[in-house]
């Protein structure tokens, strides 16, 4: 179980909100509400995977966990040691042992720049190898490790398709001997076929390297994939957390209820139907009063537009942000 290992990430009431600009200078202070008061534990070894909608703050939260976006409030601990809004020399050190793969490995990497000096420079620049010709006998090392071969070393990134580019950018990740690594949609751009092959080659590294992921994706059926928990977010919230067998076995929440409907076989409500969520996400800078899903909830009630519910366990390791969500879960 992996409440019985080390923690590696400890997020408490993380919040990062960002002012509007041209709000009036008398009116109230408006700001985007992207990461609101979120709490979670990653533990050594396992994958967290976080899903959710376009703007629920999946990769606002990577980027503050990674102190390239300093939080409005909140704090995060590695292994023990508060490295909330760490800057300049703290936040390089952080960054070698939590490292991110992106979604576009092209846009990540400098197209001036060959494969084999772009992994050997955070090799360098962190001091893993004595001189270059032993960061490139490393970088070589790392393209075999994620299934290129070591004489790509010497070509350019256009020279590469997708899935290769990726590669790149997971073995330069890699470079520095993180301990974490946090993936933001880093297969969502790939072709299904490809992203089979990234997600077992993510599995793969894990059991070679004892790495501990974050994996953010939107497509809910990847993420169950390769995660042992699932954290789900909407609007800046956290609104469930549980194993992922526990998720797709009957989620408390409606929210989480809808996107198992949505991505994989048909869930069905108490009345037989799919079940369809209505409207858009509201904005982040005027969240719902209530509970910030009350507008599209399909079970909602008057207290639900008036009061925020707690994130609460219901029973061990499952956490729903819901007033209902022991009624919720009995019709999933």
């Amino acid at each position: 179980m992996s409440e019985d290992r080390a923690v590696m990430l400890q997020v408490s009431h993380l919040s990062k909100l960002y002012p509007v600009r041209g709000a009036r200078i008398l009116g109230p202070k408006r700001c985007v509400h992207a990461v609101d008061d979120v709490s979670f534990e990653l533990h050594a070894g396992e994958t967290l995977g976080i899903v959710g909608e376009s703007g629920s703050g999946k990769s606002t939260l990577a980027r503050t966990l990674l102190a390239l976006t300093p939080p409005t409030g909140g704090s995060v601990r590695y292994r023990g040691e508060d490295v909330t809004g760490f800057r300049g020399r703290a936040a390089r050190a952080l960054r070698a042992q939590v490292q991110m793969v992106f979604q576009d490995p092209y846009a990540s990497l400098n197209p001036k720049m060959k494969v084999g000096e772009a992994i050997c420079e955070p090799i360098l620049v962190n001091r893993r190898a004595a001189d270059r010709r032993e960061a490139a006998h490393k970088a070589r090392a790392l393209l075999a490790l994620v299934g290129l071969q070591p004489d790509m070393f010497d070509r350019y990134p256009h020279e590469f398709s997708g899935g290769q580019r990726q590669r790149i950018g997971i073995a330069r990740a890699l470079a520095v001997e993180p301990q974490v690594l946090i993936c933001d949609e880093s297969v969502s751009a790939l072709d299904v076929s490809v992203q089979a092959q990234i997600l077992n080659l993510f599995n793969d590294l894990k059991a070679r390297l004892g790495l501990t992921y974050i994996f953010i994706g939107h497509d809910l059926a990847v993420v169950r994939y390769i995660s042992d928990r699932i954290l789900v977010m909407y609007l800046g919230r956290v609104m469930e957390i549980a194993a992922c067998d526990q998720l797709f076995g009957g989620g408390a929440h409606p929210y989480t209820q809808s996107l198992v409907s949505a991505a994989l076989e048909p869930t069905l409500d108490q009345r037989g139907e799919r079940i369809l969520l209505q409207g858009d996400i509201p904005s982040p800078i005027d969240p719902p009063k209530g509970c910030r899903f009350c507008q599209r909830c399909f079970c909602a009630q008057g207290i639900c537009h008036d009061a925020e519910p707690d994130l609460s366990e219901r029973e061990p390791g499952h956490f729903v942000r819901c007033h209902f969500a022991q009624e919720v879960k009995g019709r999933a």
